[in-house]
C-alpha cells in the first residue's frame, strides 16, 4: 500500500511528498498518516470567486475550524462563463459553527 500524502494536523489540507511544514499553518504535517480527524467533507460555501473564497477559509481558520479550499475542474465551453468553482469544506461535526461563523461575520445573501 503506498504511503498517504502528508496531512497538516491544523486545517487538514494534503502536500506533496517533501513538504514537512504547511505553508498555510506554519505547523508540521502528519508524515505517517494516523491520527488525524477525517477529511473535510461538507460544503459550506461555494463561489466562482477564488478570492472569496479565500477570504472564507482564513475566516474559519481564524475560528480554528479545519477547512479545505478546492476548486472544481468544470470549466464552460467556448470561453463564455465562469472556469470553475471554488468550495470551502469542513468536516460534518464543524458544520452548524462553520455556517454560524460565516452568518455573524459576512451575512446571509439577499432573500435568505
Amino acid at each position: 500500500m503506498p504511503p498517504r500524502d502528508p496531512r497538516c494536523t491544523r486545517c487538514a489540507r494534503t502536500y506533496a511528498w517533501g513538504t514537512t511544514v504547511c505553508p498555510v499553518c506554519h505547523v508540521g504535517l502528519d508524515l505517517t498518516g494516523t491520527g488525524l480527524p477525517p477529511a473535510p467533507e461538507v460544503s459550506v460555501f461555494e463561489t466562482g470567486d477564488g478570492t472569496s473564497a479565500e477570504i472564507v477559509v482564513s475566516l474559519l481558520s481564524a475560528h480554528e475550524v479545519p477547512c479545505t479550499l478546492r476548486k472544481s475542474g468544470d470549466a464552460v465551453h467556448f470561453g463564455l462563463g465562469r472556469a470553475g468553482w471554488w468550495r470551502v469544506l469542513v468536516q460534518a461535526a464543524d458544520e452548524a459553527r462553520a455556517q454560524a461563523i460565516l452568518d455573524a461575520e459576512i451575512g446571509r445573501g439577499e432573500g435568505e
